[in-house]
């Protein structure tokens, strides 16, 4: 989970509760409303307006406009101000425990918060946003214990549920979190944000089909909402929809044409349908927005080398071992394209590079085999597909390769055991070979 998304949207995209003897409402879109509100309702509880409430208003209203155009250390001072003049000011304290967040003083945050708290024992918003504090610090069960507190003083109050879920989110209590996104949307069906928050958890259960519903239900809240076109595209991956992936992937790019994972995904996703032009194309892309990585050189490698361009592949397999070195994918990878070149004693010399850097680098001994079997240095392939089941005992396609090198050299038993296992593996293969020669 993108936690410090998830946070900042779901906490200040609502209207956030803040306690005083009459409960008003801050947001960052109704500053001047707000403030003359409050004004009023600090006017009418004394009756009178005295010169240190106007005072105090002016300095807390001074400090609102500073904290609004993220002049966090002006609005600090001002606030302090307010402060000065009334020590039992709770909403400058909350406010003050805000932006000293905002300037990442956790521990001046947690100060203030926990003053409003002490002055006002209601003071739902203060338990709140010193549990988000607590979260940030990896508190979890701390940040919990807030939320509980704010929930027991309103049992509807709709940010302690969404925060409470994610810090269960990052303890990875999913079914907890999802059980409060769910309270907090029996509170607030219209927040789009809680829907992305428990299709996050949902993907974290594997529950894509659940996860693809609640992207979906924020898309209808919020088309133009990008996290949820991103997530509702990899749930859809992961179902193998990669139409639909790439259908997702795309409306996020047309809401931000320059967020690299976003082609990097949908290239990904056009590689599984054997697009490869395609997805060369995102890559290009990635690439020419300056995420000139190893692994999206390897990426297009892969997608040029299946679509037959083997010289582009070993000029991005030579881009990725010059950007590094001591990438043994790189050379595994450049050891494929030799493979499709049927140049195998090349490739096996590649698929040496990369085990030499990477020793335990199962998929390069299987690869390996694969070359020397069709070099017909049967015992070889076996010697190296038995490294590769070594090092990953669910390595279904190792044992399936070494039993047919098994029953090509006449040990029919053998092969119709590692066959067996492959099957045992899911391998899909496996069962034919099983039907011809094992029965």
């Amino acid at each position: 989970m993108n936690r410090s998304i998830l946070t900042i949207l779901a906490f200040f995209s609502i209207q956030i509760a803040v306690a005083q003897s009459n409960e008003l409402y801050v947001t960052n879109n109704s500053t001047h409303d707000t403030l003359s509100r409050f004004s009023r309702i600090v006017i009418d509880s004394n009756k009178i307006a005295t010169p240190d409430s106007v005072h105090k208003i002016k300095y807390f209203k001074n400090g609102f406009e500073k904290d609004s155009l993220h002049n966090f250390s002006a609005a600090i001072a001002a606030y302090s101000m307010a402060i000065n003049i009334d020590s039992t000011f709770t909403q400058a304290y909350v406010r003050r425990g805000i932006c000293k967040d905002s300037l990442n003083d956790k521990a001046g945050a947690i100060e203030d918060y926990s003053k409003a708290i002490a002055i006002d024992p209601a003071c739902k918003s203060a338990y709140v946003y010193r549990g988000i504090v607590k979260d940030d610090q990896e508190d979890y069960n701390g940040a919990i214990t807030d939320y509980d507190s704010a929930i027991s003083i309103d049992s509807a109050y709709f940010p302690a549920y969404i925060n409470r879920g994610i810090s269960k989110d990052n303890m990875s209590d999913f079914n907890g979190a999802i059980e409060d996104y769910t309270k907090a949307i029996a509170i607030n069906k219209k927040n789009f944000i809680v829907y992305v928050c428990r299709g996050i958890s949902k993907d974290s259960l594997h529950d894509f089909r659940g996860a693809v519903e609640d992207y979906t239900k924020a898309l209808e809240l919020d088309s133009r909402y990008l996290l949820a076109w991103y997530n509702r595209g990899m749930a859809k991956d992961s179902l193998q929809d990669y139409r639909g992936a790439i259908t997702d992937y795309s409306k996020a790019i047309a809401i931000n044409p320059n967020m690299v994972k976003l082609y990097l995904s949908r290239g990904i996703a056009k590689d599984s349908l054997q697009d490869y032009a395609g997805a060369i194309a995102d890559y290009d892309k990635v690439i020419g927005l300056g995420a000139d990585d190893v692994a999206t050189y390897n990426r297009r490698a892969l997608a040029k080398a299946n679509a037959k361009d083997f010289l582009g592949a070993l000029d991005d397999c030579s881009m990725a071992i010059h950007v590094d070195p001591a990438n043994a994918v790189s050379y595994k990878i450049k050891g494929v394209v030799r493979y499709k070149q049927q140049d195998y004693l090349g490739a096996i010399g590649e698929y040496n590079k990369a085990i030499k850097i990477d020793s335990l680098y199962g998929e390069a001994y299987r690869s390996r085999g694969y070359a020397k079997a069709n070099l017909q240095d049967f015992a070889g392939a076996i010697g190296d597909y038995t490294k590769a089941i070594d090092i990953n005992p669910a390595d279904g396609d190792a044992y399936y390769n070494r039993g047919i090198v098994k029953i090509v050299i006449k040990q029919k038993d053998a092969g119709c055991m590692d066959m067996k296992k492959a099957d045992a593996l899911g391998h899909e293969g496996a069962k034919r070979i099983i039907k011809k020669y094992c029965e």
